[in-house]
């Protein structure tokens, strides 16, 4: 294989799986902040009150 083959086949195979490895990483990542966002908000709403909490002061 020269080296042309090597790079081509090289750019070839990153133009391919870098989008499906990005898309990959962002669905799990997407995932597990919402499963971290869902906990928190029953977490929340279990120990909330009836008055809502406050604003911080500006």
């Amino acid at each position: 294989m020269t080296p042309e083959e090597f790079f081509m086949y090289l750019i070839i195979a990153l133009v391919i799986v870098t989008p499906i490895g990005a898309r990959l990483y962002r669905r799990l990542t997407l995932n597990r902040t919402t499963q971290l966002l869902r906990e928190q908000m029953h977490q929340s709403q279990s120990g909330q009150s009836a008055t809502p909490p406050s604003e911080p002061p500006r």
